[in-house]
């Protein structure tokens, strides 16, 4: 069965999901704190990188053998205030975030890739625009059945609330999970989950993984 795993709200970048954990084998989650007035600094290796602004808006460089989308990532105050803007990162490139008056919190959600792609900053409108990378980011579509290996963020307004799932194994067994305020759900490969019901006032963020394009 799947299993679920809380995130602690920290100052910096909090590792959550790793390949091998959980029984995830290609997806790695974390999410980026950052005080107003700072910076920070990863390159995407072997992986292509999505950054999705939860909250706070942020000026985000990226750029590697000229393959550069440096632009402003995040225009809501919080995941209750619209869509989020949206960058894709390609594998071997360099990014940098800068705050400046405002905190800036973003998920970060990489995969393995060794596809060449250009690095893109998406609007708030355009979450939805299908792009060349294996990564697939949803936001708040509780009608969507997620099927494994996915990722699923939950937020509640003023951190009251939950949400209650049905989850399928691979066996077909069934069980129920609820989650509250910043847990994580994680699938495994052939397991599916559908929301019930919630109370409060409810965000999810999906994060699915795609058979790369050839």
């Amino acid at each position: 069965m799947p299993m679920s795993k809380h995130y602690s709200t920290a100052e910096g970048y909090t590792h959550l999901i790793n390949p091998g954990e959980l029984d995830i084998t290609n997806l790695q989650f974390g999410i980026l704190n950052l005080a107003p007035e700072s910076t920070f600094f990863d390159h995407s290796d072997d992986c292509e990188v999505g950054l999705i602004a939860l909250e706070g808006q942020c000026t985000l460089l990226v750029g590697h053998n000229g393959n550069k989308a440096n632009g402003i990532l995040g225009e809501r105050a919080d995941v209750f205030d619209g869509d989020a803007c949206v960058a894709y990162i390609p594998h071997h490139t360099t990014y940098e975030v800068l705050t400046q008056s405002d905190k800036v919190e973003i998920a970060i959600c990489k995969t393995s890739s060794h596809k060449d792609t250009a690095a893109i900053i998406l609007e708030a409108e355009k979450i939805k625009t299908q792009v060349d990378y294996q990564l697939r980011i949803i936001e708040n579509n509780s009608s969507v059945e997620m099927i494994g290996e996915a990722i699923c963020f939950y937020r509640f307004k003023g951190e009251k609330g939950a949400a209650t799932l049905k989850i399928i194994d691979s066996a077909k067994k069934t069980a129920r999970i609820v989650l509250h305020n910043n847990d994580l759900l994680v699938l495994p490969e052939k397991t599916r989950a559908r929301l019930i019901t919630y109370e409060g006032e409810c965000y999810q963020l999906l994060i699915t993984h795609s058979t790369p394009l050839q």
